[in-house]
């Protein structure tokens, strides 16, 4: 059986997941979805990128962040986004095109840095 990408985990300093939450949903397009109470840290939230991914957002004292840590997302609507993310004053920054689509980066309110592709060429 092939692995799939279950979730990718991102940290942020306690009380700042409320900055994030309304970028998620709003700009990128994800779902807010139901957190487990139990088995899991308090704060932070979960958004479902599709029936099976999910983005974590955990709050943590410790957190660190590291200019180039980042993921990334096939967008179906790039140009829609791309005009949200202006609305929303979010920096963009063109990338060379790759797998046969436009890319580029932005950085969510407190700074992560989330990679968005084109679902196009090979990512189609």
């Amino acid at each position: 059986m092939t692995p799939r990408l279950h979730h990718v985990n991102i940290v942020v300093k306690p009380g700042q997941t409320e900055l994030l939450v309304g970028f998620y949903t709003e700009v990128l397009g994800l779902r807010l979805t139901d957190k487990p109470a139990e088995g899991t840290s308090p704060g932070g939230a979960w958004f479902d990128i599709d029936a099976t991914t999910q983005v974590h957002i955990s709050e943590r004292v410790d957190a660190v962040m590291h200019d180039d840590m980042h993921f990334a997302l096939v967008l179906d609507d790039f140009d829609g986004v791309l005009a949200r993310l202006a609305e929303a004053g979010a920096e963009w920054r063109e990338q060379p095109d790759l797998f046969g689509g436009r890319r580029g980066s932005t950085r969510d309110p407190v700074g992560n840095r989330i990679e968005l592709l084109e679902r196009a060429g090979t990512l189609a």
